[in-house]
């Protein structure tokens, strides 16, 4: 008999995922995992209306995932949407098509849902004790989160990510210290609304949890530059950019590619967060919103 298979669909703001796991005693094995950049975002006029060409570039994403689930057979699926998606104002347009590709609902989570779920990934697969600040910068949203265990403390959703950042503050695609400060202040500005809230607490690990945190981490990695990833850290990689002059000629060791474009924008609210929250020195998180999905399931729960 084979082993009962769990699928996870996240709607994000930059990136569609998909990941199928199997149960294992002390958390999950992978299956397998898919990954497409959608960049919903992206496709958010200024009316916040999705363009049709984004829509369809998603459904056509979703298209590929139900074949997937066709050949899949999960006994449990989840799918959620997020910040791309709570912003536009068609976005029914865009669900009601994407769950009849899918033929499954989707749930359309609150910033604070997305911020605890993340939570919940990085306490299933960390397993510390440690009073924890969470960081997980998407593309158009930004979640912190404090807690200990399966305890919250504080969470929030903030409307800054590296996706709606490259369209705000690089939209001429220069890395100059003038579109890098712009982006800096600007994300520190939302920032500084919910700030008393966390400096107020003692946290013992920042843990990372995003795309751009694991590029920083892998540029890091493959320079030698640090031990850990500290603001002196960031700003050496930021001076590395702005070298570089724009997006298109963005040439750094150990970035990847498909990261490139909203990789400038990313490295700014990172460095906004660092300043704003005196972070000393960040760890890159194995758990985030997908892991916490799968906690979910485990646990019986397909629905918010």
């Amino acid at each position: 008999m084979a082993t009962a298979r769990y699928t996870i669909i996240d709607l994000g703001s930059n990136s569609f995922h998909m990941l199928t796991v199997t149960k294992q005693a002390n958390g999950f094995n992978v299956v397998s995992k898919h990954k497409q950049k959608v960049r919903l975002a992206a496709g958010l006029n200024g009316q916040k209306q999705l363009d049709l060409a984004t829509m369809e570039k998603g459904w056509a994403c979703l298209q590929d995932f139900r074949l997937l689930l066709d050949e899949i057979q999960p006994v449990c699926i989840l799918i959620t949407a997020t910040a791309a998606l709570r912003i536009a104002t068609n976005k029914q347009l865009f669900l009601n098509t994407a769950q009849d590709i899918l033929n499954h609902p989707i749930n359309l989570i609150s910033g604070i849902q997305e911020a605890e779920t993340i939570f919940k990934g990085v306490s299933f697969t960390e397993k510390t004790e440690k009073e924890l600040l969470v960081i997980d910068i998407g593309g158009a949203s930004t979640e912190l989160v404090l807690g200990k265990g399966n305890h919250i403390h504080v969470a929030n959703s903030l409307d800054i990510g590296c996706v709606t950042w490259l369209n705000h503050y690089f939209a001429d695609g220069l890395l100059s210290e003038y579109n890098f400060n712009n982006a800096i202040n600007a994300a520190k500005q939302v920032i500084s609304t919910v700030k008393s809230q966390y400096t107020t607490h003692q946290w013992q690990l920042t843990l990372g949890a995003s795309g751009t945190i694991q590029a920083v981490n892998e540029v890091n990695q493959a320079q030698h530059l640090s031990q850990e990833l500290s603001l002196q850290l960031l700003h050496n990689i930021k001076q590395q950019c702005i070298q570089c002059h724009n997006i298109q000629g963005l040439n750094i060791v150990g970035l990847e590619e498909s990261r490139m474009p909203v990789f400038a924008s990313g490295l700014a609210i990172l460095i906004a967060l660092f300043e704003s929250l005196n972070i000393q020195s960040m760890q890159l998180s194995n758990g985030a919103l997908r892991e916490g999905l799968i906690s979910m399931m485990f646990n019986g729960q397909t629905h918010f």
